[in-house]
């Protein structure tokens, strides 16, 4: 497997979810070897679970970002269910 830089990994998977082996941890990599691509990010983080763990591993999205997300509300249960 190649290294690829960012822009090279973007024109070869767009629109998708890619799992990055990386050589050194930086918030924003310029270059990786793709391990895993897909365009469903669940999927891809089940399958990467199964990548060995002697890599340093990053997920990115090739796509753009969009700010304009649905969100569900979600509020926390008590710890004891309470029982009728």
């Amino acid at each position: 497997m190649a290294t690829l830089t960012i822009e090279q990994i973007k024109k070869q998977y767009p629109d998708e979810w890619v799992l990055l082996n990386i050589e050194n941890e930086t918030q924003n990599p310029i270059s990786g070897t793709v391990l895993l691509h897909g365009k469903d990010y669940l999927e891809l983080c089940y399958k990467s679970s199964e990548v060995s763990k002697e890599f340093l591993t990053k997920i990115i999205f090739t796509g753009l970002q969009t700010q304009h997300r649905k969100w569900l509300k979600s509020t926390r249960l008590s710890e004891k269910p309470k029982t009728i």
